[in-house]
């Protein structure tokens, strides 16, 4: 008896694992699903465009003779009276000052290694490990466009560098070194000339060093004025010469006028904005002031007014610009993937429901979309903890379901 029935269970046990088998075999042969993993992504809702700046600039001449060395950068804040420039004999004057500038710059580099604290203080591990920080720094700054930064991040380095030496004792000549720059800089010195004149600020304002001939053309009590034709007419050429030095920006409040498609108004005065130019790294808020339909229903010049002044945005009077209306971080859904669903909901009505199909183990689920952003080809939905909605890492059937779920 017992026999018989330890025959009839290894039997069934048997069966089972050949139908798991079949099972496993079949599924494999039948469902070619092809998946992808659900990813955070942002989604812009922004346009590239030309966009022309517009600000309150006075040109500044300069009819002497000589040289001109600036004093001060593009986008830099002068008070009245500021020096601009100086103006020297020659070329050699200003390579004279250049020099003697670098020199004292390496020096004090010198004096903050030499300092007898430092010594005592650091250790070469910490020195080793505030090097690497450094570097990473340096690399991510670069790897951002934002080269302004990089000149520092290069200083402390050199600092960290020599006071490693320095402490570890592998570096004898810092005081032979500093004497050898104070002597140059001191034989530099006795070369120089006094300026033949100095240039300056007539009234607070911020510098550009060139000029274009829209100064007079474009300000910011015209903007009323401006047409898309007027847009598409101004080019981007600065020119220098002619007694130019450069100009005075009025306050730090400008203008970026462009021709948009608002057509379906996607646009609204006093909406805020960023901006995206091709030109730098840098990201800027501003305000839509005027929106101004042109000839055509789909041309509309929009103004946007900004208030953040910095040398990267005088450095031209048009650019490409991505203007960003809004930006929308959650989970990224190719199209093709999509799938509407008739879904009781709680009140005991059928409702369509969008969403997608994902790999559940070997059965396909669906699972329902909180769309937050929709691109030309992907949506992004809102993260969520609804077992019931698309979640973070699912895997998103993208082929193999059809419009059945099936």
């Amino acid at each position: 008896m017992k026999d018989g029935t330890l025959t009839v269970v290894l039997v069934l046990v048997a069966v089972s694992v050949i139908a798991t088998v079949i099972n496993v075999a079949v599924q494999h042969f039948t469902q070619d699903y092809i998946t992808e993993t659900a990813l955070l992504s942002v989604g812009s809702d922004s346009e590239t465009v030309q966009g022309v700046f517009i600000r309150n600039e006075k040109v500044i001449n300069y009819n002497g003779k000589g040289v001109i060395s600036y004093e001060v950068s593009d986008g830099g804040k002068l008070g009245i009276g500021s020096p601009i420039a100086t103006v020297y004999s020659s070329e050699t004057q200003i390579e004279l000052k250049q020099r003697i500038a670098a020199l004292e710059k390496d020096y004090a580099l010198l004096e903050r290694i030499s300092n007898p604290g430092t010594a005592k203080t650091a250790q070469p591990s910490g020195l080793s490990e505030l090097f690497t920080q450094h570097y990473k720094e340096f690399l991510y700054r670069r790897e951002q466009g934002d080269l302004a930064a990089l000149p520092q991040q290069s200083d402390e380095m050199v600092v960290l560098l020599s006071t490693y030496q320095l402490v570890t004792g592998q570096d004898g000549a810092l005081d032979r070194r500093m004497h050898e720059i104070q002597a140059e800089i001191e034989s530099l010195k006795a070369r120089q000339e006094e300026p033949l004149d100095t240039i300056t600020a007539e009234e607070a304002a911020y510098f550009v060093s060139y000029a274009d001939g829209y100064e007079n053309e474009l300000d910011l009590n015209m903007l009323e004025e401006i047409t898309p034709q007027m847009l598409a007419s101004i080019k981007d050429s600065p020119t220098s010469g002619n007694g130019i030095v450069g100009k005075l920006v009025d306050g730090y409040r400008w203008a970026l006028a462009c021709v948009v498609d608002n057509s379906e108004k996607i646009y609204q005065q006093g909406q805020r904005v960023s901006l995206k130019f091709a030109s730098t790294s840098e990201v800027v808020r501003g305000t839509v002031e005027l929106l101004m339909a042109g000839n055509t229903g789909k041309q509309t010049v929009a103004v946007i007014t900004c208030d953040a002044m910095t040398h990267d945005l005088v450095q031209h009077r048009t650019d490409t610009v991505e203007v960003i209306r809004g930006e929308y971080q959650g989970i990224l859904v190719p199209r093709s993937s999509l799938h509407f669903k008739e879904i009781e909901n709680d009140e005991g009505r059928m409702e369509t429901v969008r969403g997608v199909y994902i790999l559940s183990g070997e059965q396909p689920e669906f699972r329902r979309l909180n769309v937050i952003y929709e691109g030309s080809d992907y949506v992004i939905t809102a993260q969520t903890s609804d077992p019931e909605c698309l979640m973070l890492y699912d895997s998103i059937i993208t082929k193999g379901i059809d419009a059945d779920g099936q």
